[in-house]
């Protein structure tokens, strides 16, 4: 019995092979863990309003894997202050995939930049407009994402 495969199956294994080349790291399993953990961070972190147009920025098949397994919550979330918090945030919320909050940090940008290619620097920073505000003046000041070095970058480092 063949196991159902979504229409988007093709785009959605697209995607991730191009998030591989941010990530480094070819096994396509540990990329959908990763960004299904930055989505958990930011479902639980954004008021309802900024998780929905953070989504609506999402390919399809990116908007499926932000919506899986989400509890929606009108209220109470709670605010991220800086960046270390959230990189703290997303170590709580990775299943133990990434065990330091430097990691945290370097998977972070990793994501951000990957996303940031299907969108414009506006809407990037609008649908990131629920993080700190060192964040949000750093990724400015930097919006094409370059890297400072190799294993981290000029907004997070």
């Amino acid at each position: 019995m063949d196991t159902f495969k979504p229409p988007y199956a093709p785009e959605f294994d697209r995607l991730l092979g191009k998030l591989a080349q941010h990530t480094g790291n070819a096994d396509a399993e540990a990329n959908q863990k990763l960004l299904h953990t930055i989505f958990r961070f930011i479902r639980r972190h954004a008021s309802f309003e900024e998780a929905i147009k953070f989504n609506d920025m999402l390919p399809l098949p990116l908007k499926a894997l932000f919506l899986d397994g989400w509890n929606i919550k009108l209220s109470g979330n709670q605010p991220i202050k800086n960046i270390d918090e959230l990189a703290e945030a997303v170590v709580k919320y990775s299943d133990d995939t990434i065990s330091s909050p430097t990691e945290a940090r370097q998977s972070f940008r990793k994501v951000i930049a990957f996303l940031s290619g299907f969108t414009t620097r506006n809407q990037m920073q609008e649908s990131l407009s629920f993080l700190p505000p060192e964040f949000r003046s750093l990724l400015m000041k930097d919006p094409d994402l370059h890297y400072a070095r190799p294993d981290t970058c000029v907004w997070l480092s």
